[in-house]
């Protein structure tokens, strides 16, 4: 490639640097730390609410000591609470079995001797600035356990994600650097990730089978035109060297090979510019009857030349379709050439046309061409439509045709909206049919372009 073809094409320039934080295990890792963290804020965030809601609705004398932030102790003075019991013995003996008389639980001054005065346990709790500093530690360790487990699962979801787009991604890169044949491997995983193994690897198979097929196509086409092409330069050297006279006859068959390579780009152009879309078709209103009679009429001298009989059943009615006259008499000269070509002496090919029953279905114009040949080999039926197929490869050209005639039926009858199939008679021999759509009226300005077809005809 050129300085000035990699300045016109930048998708070809070397990939640019991938940065660490830029990989998608990475981003599945700091996702998952993410996710991690807000689940841990919430959980404290909520868990904070209602340890204050709860603390609201405590009395407000208990709200009150606890936010006075006194600390207490054995020496200390106890607060006092309203409506003590001035039993304490009685007290005492109550808080033994549990039972107390106030919103929180009442416990013996032990200082020296007996219990002689009761207080709160405010010692004994911590105040809302403890409570906040608790709130943080938990906060702090959530989130570091959180962290480790959003790294252990972000580093095994990385590998099941990550792994199969890598495989992708690498037989991509050998794919648009010319190895057709690459392959990514099919890791077990979700559904869309195998989806998208299976999709590019099925696109790879298409695109070899596309350049193989594209190399085989150049290299038919180069045989075909070798052959004419060394007869003609071979008759050209024998004038120069004055070994051959440049009579008619040796003209006549200079004539010929040029005719064939004409014939031969004629051929490659139309099939080119069919399977493009491309192809120009002047629709018109044809009797398919009377055009199937006037061109199988042109081939009896030539098959009874050939010791063929050749068969022609034609519609006794018409058969209006919309058509090119040029191109579909292009398809029924590519057909019974064919036949003939195949058929050996003492043989017949048959050619019919007809109208499929007016049911469900939409009518159709079906044109048949079976020969008593030998018949299309096993499994190649779909093949036959294929640029440069031969069903014996041992024809050459000018025996066997060049490979185009069928694949040009396909091309233009598919243009026309019909069908073509190809399949070995029950009773030997190969056959071709052709199904177009059948204008079951005609419109009125079609009666002097059906009446100009001529009528139908039986051989």
């Amino acid at each position: 490639m050129t300085p000035n073809a990699q300045q016109a094409n930048p998708d070809s320039a070397a990939p640019s640097r991938t940065w660490p934080w830029q990989r998608l295990s990475v981003s599945i890792i700091a996702a998952m730390l993410l996710m991690m963290a807000i689940m841990a804020l919430s959980l404290v965030a909520v868990s904070n609410y209602s340890v204050q809601r709860q603390f609201d609705n405590m009395p407000a004398e208990f709200r009150a000591q606890f936010d006075s932030g006194e600390q207490g102790g054995p020496n200390n003075q106890t607060n006092p609470i309203q409506n003590r019991p001035t039993n304490t013995g009685d007290v005492g003996r109550k808080l033994a079995q549990g039972v107390t008389q106030s919103y929180f639980m009442l416990v013996p001054s032990v200082a020296a001797g007996p219990a002689s005065a009761l207080g709160s346990v405010s010692p004994r709790l911590s105040r809302s600035e403890r409570i906040r500093r608790e709130l943080l530690n938990n906060l702090i360790w959530a989130v570091g356990i959180s962290g480790v487990v959003a790294v252990l699962i972000g580093a095994l979801l990385a590998r099941l994600i990550a792994r199969p787009v890598a495989e992708v991604s690498g037989a991509a890169q050998l794919v648009a650097s010319g190895d057709l044949s690459a392959r990514a491997r099919q890791w077990p995983g979700n559904a869309e990730l195998i989806h998208l193994t299976r999709n590019f690897n099925q696109m790879a198979s298409g695109l070899e089978l596309l350049e193989r097929e594209r190399r085989e196509m150049i290299a038919d086409i180069a045989h075909e035109l070798r052959t004419p092409l060394a007869v003609v330069q071979a008759r050209l050297d024998a004038f120069e060297d004055g070994v051959l006279e440049p009579t008619p006859q040796e003209l006549a068959l200079m004539s010929t090979q040029i005719g064939l390579l004409t014939r031969l780009v004629s051929d490659l152009r139309t099939l080119s510019l069919a399977e493009a879309g491309r192809l120009p078709l002047q629709l018109a209103p044809l009797d398919l009857s009377a055009l199937t009679s006037r061109i199988g009429q042109s081939f009896v001298s030539k098959a009874q030349a050939a010791g063929i009989a050749l068969h022609l059943t034609t519609s006794a009615g018409e058969l209006p379709i919309q058509a090119d006259r040029d191109r579909l008499g292009q398809v029924l000269v590519n057909l019974l050439e064919n036949a003939l070509r195949y058929t050996p002496p003492g043989g017949q090919v048959s050619v019919s046309v007809r109208a499929t029953s007016r049911g469900t279905d939409a009518a159709q114009a079906v044109l048949s061409v079976r020969d008593s040949g030998p018949g299309f080999p096993a499994g190649s039926e779909r093949q036959v439509f294929t640029r440069f197929f031969r069903a014996d490869e041992s024809r050459t050209r000018d025996s066997g045709g060049s490979g185009l005639g069928l694949a040009i039926v396909a091309a233009i009858i598919g243009a026309h909206g019909g069908a073509v199939t190809a399949r070995n008679a029950l009773s030997g021999g190969a056959e071709v049919e052709v199904r177009l759509p059948l204008h079951e009226e005609a419109p009125s300005e079609w009666s002097e372009a059906l009446a100009s077809s001529g009528a139908g005809s039986t051989l």
